[in-house]
């Protein structure tokens, strides 16, 4: 009688245990669904970081004073099962916010995108800056990882084997990412998108002789630096695939300037004197790397460059450039478009 007795209290016990549960659950999904631990008179930002956890985040706002109870979204994120799943990105907290509504929010994801647009000829130093000024990683991040190995490995770039960086793979274009995506993230797509849109160009050589599909593209991305004239890629692409022919020296500013650290926009004589890695007034050939991340129309240029014997070209000072295919004439339009009007610049 006694075991009956002891059984049916354990039973019974259970059975409080489960109901008191279910009531507590279900209280804390009704707290979690009306109360509001979040209220804002303007608009917040809430930047999660890829791998940020969802305490991180509950510890963040409420050290900003921006979140209330922050046990109860702690806890409603372990009973929901949404403690592992939140999704990086920049989110607004505006208004009356439940803590069913803020988990909602962070764990599909409904994040706001950011536009970014990588201009033709940017350099990696170059684009690094731009997003880490527009809260879109780290700048040293980005950077470190565009010359690991391992992870340039894993992009798959079926060029040439091992470059040492990822200078001309970061295509340009605009992009949308969402704030808090990881660096790693912001490369694979940039790279994505250059296999898209350029690997096809490169591959098919062209008219660009012996050079290799990487040493098209380094050639691709010194034509970008050195013309905005979309009309004259082809012309300096041939000037460039002439000299390579002749065994002469590319003679190119955009080169020495590349393999400068601390270039301060003025471009001297000594510098043009440094034998460096990039100085094509001293080294024979192709620098090692890109110097900038080029668009199609300069890649299709470096392909294809224009049928003509031009060696020369020089600056007029309007955009566009003089060509030459001797020394004697490009010495007159040196004189012409460089030197006399440096010399009206200085008597006005």
């Amino acid at each position: 009688m006694m075991k009956r007795f002891g059984k049916k209290a354990g039973i019974i016990a259970v059975g409080v245990c489960l109901l008191l549960m279910a009531l507590l659950a279900g209280g804390v999904f009704a707290l979690g669904e009306y109360m509001a631990v979040i209220e804002t008179e303007r608009p917040v930002a809430l930047v999660i970081r890829h791998g940020d956890s969802l305490k991180q985040v509950v510890r963040n706002l409420s050290k900003d004073g921006l979140l209330s109870y922050p046990g109860l979204v702690t806890f409603l994120g372990v009973v929901r099962g949404d403690s592992s799943r939140i999704k990086a990105g920049e989110y607004l907290l505006e208004g009356s916010i439940s803590a069913n509504q803020f988990l909602d929010n962070i764990v599909t994801g409904r994040a706001r995108l950011v536009s970014i647009t990588i201009p033709e000829g940017f350099s990696l130093r170059e684009i690094a800056r731009r997003l880490e000024k527009n809260s879109l990683g780290s700048a040293a991040e980005f950077l470190r990882l565009c010359k690991d190995k391992k992870f340039i490995a894993t992009l798959d770039l079926d060029i040439d084997t091992g470059p040492s960086s990822l200078e001309g793979f970061i295509y340009p274009e605009t992009y949308f990412f969402y704030r808090g995506a990881s660096e790693a993230h912001l490369i694979r797509t940039m790279v994505k998108q250059f296999k898209k849109k350029a690997s096809a160009t490169l591959k098919t050589g062209g008219n660009s002789g012996p050079l290799s599909p990487y040493e098209i593209l380094v050639l691709a991305s010194i034509i970008e630096k050195e013309t905005g004239a979309g009309h004259e890629r082809p012309l300096i692409s041939a000037v460039f695939h002439n000299r390579l022919k002749l065994k002469m020296r590319l003679a190119s500013d955009p080169t020495v300037i590349y393999g400068i650290s601390d270039f301060d926009g003025n471009i001297k004589r000594i510098h043009l004197r440094a034998k460096t890695p990039y100085n094509t007034y001293k080294i024979r050939g192709l620098p090692p790397t890109p110097i900038a991340n080029p668009g199609l129309e300069s890649i299709k240029a470096a392909v294809s460059p224009a049928n003509v014997k031009y060696l020369y070209f020089v600056s007029k000072g309007d955009g566009t450039h003089f060509f030459s295919k001797d020394f004697k004439t490009h010495n007159r339009a040196v004189y012409k478009y460089q030197i006399l009007r440096h010399r009206r610049k200085r008597k006005s």
